[in-house]
């Protein structure tokens, strides 16, 4: 009989919490794939036209930005690799504002120049391997670089151009589904696969808000004799230093939005949370693509290399001759010519 009576007051306990529960509703993540704006990548990105398959393709790309003294980019090159399988006819489109491409060592066949994309052509026997050195126009593709240098007697700041603001939205969550999907997220950036969209299940109405997004920046080299190896999480970092820039940037993973801890959050921050890392990742995937590969879901790997140089010297001005004969000079030569053609008159006249 006791055992009857606990069992009812349990059914009841539940019966009574499942009606105070809130309901919960499905809503759509933001998605760790799409763009959070126009560029990168350059030009619009890539596209392939093949008949019935599509290439596997990794790319990985080198952008070489030249620095003025005061650290403004005036000349970048990108060097992209593409690793091509699938048997099969390719012809592939780059965008990019270039203003010269060439085959780099390696490649196995010549790229196309157009005047806003790289062109790609040819026959695939199951494996190529595509090397294309760019020149490209600075003022169209130094504002879509990760990072900004600027350099002042004595400091030089690191200014990460990754930040964009775009819309979200925040609600009261269940927690699980959100620790779960942030648990995916981190297997699936740790095994170098594309981040798939998740949802949550909202228990409030969901109110618009904005979130501010920054890919992290690894950033190793030296300026002068100081060596440098941070991560740059926010908007800038100085510091003291004062010599040439050589500096390797790469995008980085945002370890802090993966990392596991959500202990103690409520369901509100951790759908601020998840969020925010699939906006992240979106922002990253972005700049791993600083030039377009025409597989839309194959790997991609950029790498920025900032160096001070010195800028090239215009070509020189052909000199212009001028004569500086004066008045008297003219009107002697005037004199002589007219005294000449008088004798030859008298000549001609006594002939």
């Amino acid at each position: 009989m006791k055992q009857l009576v606990l069992a009812v007051a349990a059914g009841l306990v539940v019966a009574a919490s499942a009606h105070a529960a809130p309901p919960a509703h499905y809503a759509s993540l933001p998605s760790p794939f799409a763009p959070l704006s126009p560029s990168p990548p350059l030009g619009g990105g890539a596209t392939s036209t093949s008949e019935g398959f599509r290439h596997h393709i990794a790319a990985k790309t080198s952008v070489d930005v030249s620095l003025d003294r005061d650290g403004s980019p005036f000349a970048v090159h990108a060097t992209q690799r593409l690793d091509v399988r699938v048997l099969g006819d390719y012809f592939f489109t780059i965008g990019a504002p270039l203003l010269d491409v060439e085959a780099a060592p390696g490649s196995e066949s010549t790229p196309g120049l157009r005047a806003a994309s790289i062109l790609w052509a040819g026959f695939n026997p199951g494996h190529r391997v595509l090397i294309a050195r760019s020149t490209l126009d600075p003022a169209a593709a130094a504002p879509s670089l990760p990072l900004r240098v600027e350099v002042t007697p004595g400091r030089v700041t690191l200014v990460n151009t990754t930040g964009v603001t775009v819309g979200s939205y925040t609600a009261d969550a269940l927690v699980s589904p959100l620790v779960q999907y942030l648990a995916q997220l981190r297997r699936q950036v740790a095994h170098g696969q594309t981040p798939t969209s998740g949802g949550a299940y909202v228990t409030s109405k969901p109110t618009a808000t904005g979130l501010r997004v920054l890919v992290p920046l690894r950033i190793r080299g030296t300026i002068g004799p100081r060596k440098v190896d941070a991560l740059v999480e926010g908007d800038r970092l100085t510091l003291r230093a004062d010599g040439a820039v050589r500096l390797t940037v790469t995008p980085a993973v945002p370890e802090r939005l993966l990392d596991g801890t959500t202990a103690g959050l409520s369901g509100r921050r951790l759908l601020e949370r998840a969020a925010r890392a699939a906006l992240t990742l979106a922002r990253m995937r972005q700049y791993q693509t600083y030039l377009g590969n025409p597989d839309p879901t194959g790997p991609n790997e950029t790498t920025y290399v900032y160096r001070s140089a010195a800028r090239p010297l215009p070509p020189p001005v052909a000199a212009v001759v001028t004569s500086k004969r004066d008045w008297a000079t003219t009107i002697a030569v005037a004199a002589g010519l007219l005294l000449a053609t008088a004798a030859a008159l008298v000549v001609w006249s006594r002939s």
